[in-house]
């Protein structure tokens, strides 16, 4: 299940930007396949982050939260990652990979569209330390 089309993608940046950036040898018009792999790519970034807060199945259609982060990596991915660190399509991706960094880690909740409840985190970790060795006890006759 596909969590963007290029339907969607044009909506969000335009479909003359769109083949502008596919066309990666220009004036033979667009590459074949160079926007599926654009948003093939994005999806699989983004569920990389995502699959680290849940294993819940996204669900189908995927919440505006996702369909907007992968629109902003795959209008990155069309640029070909080739852009100056102040230009609005890296600001945005990296806006995009920060704001997916806090969804890894747990503080921003994936909701879904219907309303219904937030995607399901798998919650904290688990931890483990060796026991204490500076005890109360072993610490007894140390003091003045």
């Amino acid at each position: 299940m596909p969590i963007l089309t290029r339907a969607e993608l044009e909506a969000r940046i335009g479909s003359d930007d769109i083949v502008r950036l596919a066309d990666r040898d220009a004036p033979a018009g667009e590459d074949a396949g160079a926007v599926q792999a654009a948003i093939d790519d994005a999806e699989h970034e983004v569920l990389a982050y995502v699959r680290k807060a849940t294993s819940a199945p996204i669900p189908d259609p995927a919440p505006p939260a996702l369909k907007r982060l992968v629109a902003v990596i795959a209008r990155y991915n069309l640029w070909r990652r080739d852009v100056p660190v102040e230009h609005p399509a890296y600001v945005a991706y990296k806006d995009a990979i920060r704001e997916l960094q806090a969804i890894a880690a747990g503080q921003v909740a994936l909701p879904f569209d219907d309303g219904g409840s937030p995607v399901v985190s798998l919650g904290a970790g688990i931890g483990w330390a060796p026991p204490r060795v500076m005890t109360d006890a072993a610490l007894a006759g140390m003091g003045p």
